[in-house]
């Protein structure tokens, strides 16, 4: 079990995430982790590092649209609402450093199951160029004040959000060097809510 005090800056927690066996296209990926199980809310900051596990990556296409998002879910178990996480996040490069500066997190809490959610848009800051590799991703967590939860289960997400067929990411190796969208194909960008990003119940409450 992991005890940090409120206000204190946690070392960096490094959890591996397996997206599966490449190569492969996919437009979400979806990885259960019980590393966080047992953590109270006591208002302190946890630092995470997401590191794929057996050299694989992320490619992020020229068609992988700029809606692409890297979600964190945590459960309670809880039957109310229990607060909101706050923070930022950022890709990481194969050695574990940052490929943009922090980027803020959206957050979102449902008001009936005691559950909590972060959403990292990485291509939103104008910073990265496509296609991209990551091989990570970093958050910095400022958990809620609510010392009597705590963590029961964790989700972590990549999401390619975009609604054209050729909105997909990369999991490598040996995937296409680029995808390009379709020279027939118009490209919208929706501006998707946190509802139909992270697929979570109507019932949700957005932090502003």
């Amino acid at each position: 079990m992991f005890v940090w005090s409120a206000g204190e800056r946690a070392r960096a927690i490094t959890i591996g995430i397996d997206l599966g066996s490449p190569p492969k296209l996919a437009s979400q990926s979806d990885v259960s982790f019980d590393a966080l199980n047992g953590v109270s809310l006591n208002g302190q900051t946890l630092s995470l590092d997401f590191m794929f596990t057996n050299g694989e990556f992320a490619r992020l296409f020229t068609a992988t649209s700029s809606q692409f998002a890297a979600t964190l879910t945590l459960q309670t178990g809880e039957s109310g609402l229990v607060g909101f996480l706050g923070g930022t996040g950022e890709l990481l490069d194969q050695q574990g450093n940052p490929l943009e500066t922090p980027q803020d997190l959206g957050s979102a809490s449902g008001n009936d199951d005691g559950s909590m959610h972060v959403v990292l848009s990485p291509l939103l800051s104008g910073q990265l160029q496509k296609p991209l590799d990551f091989f990570g991703v970093h958050y910095d967590l400022t958990l809620p004040s609510n010392p009597s939860v705590t963590i029961s289960g964790s989700d972590f997400q990549l999401i390619a959000a975009g609604v054209n067929h050729d909105d997909r990411f990369g999991i490598g190796p040996g995937v296409p060097t680029d995808i390009v969208p379709d020279a027939g194909s118009t490209l919208f960008l929706f501006g998707l809510g946190l509802i139909v990003v992270l697929g979570i119940p109507n019932r949700m409450l957005f932090a502003r």
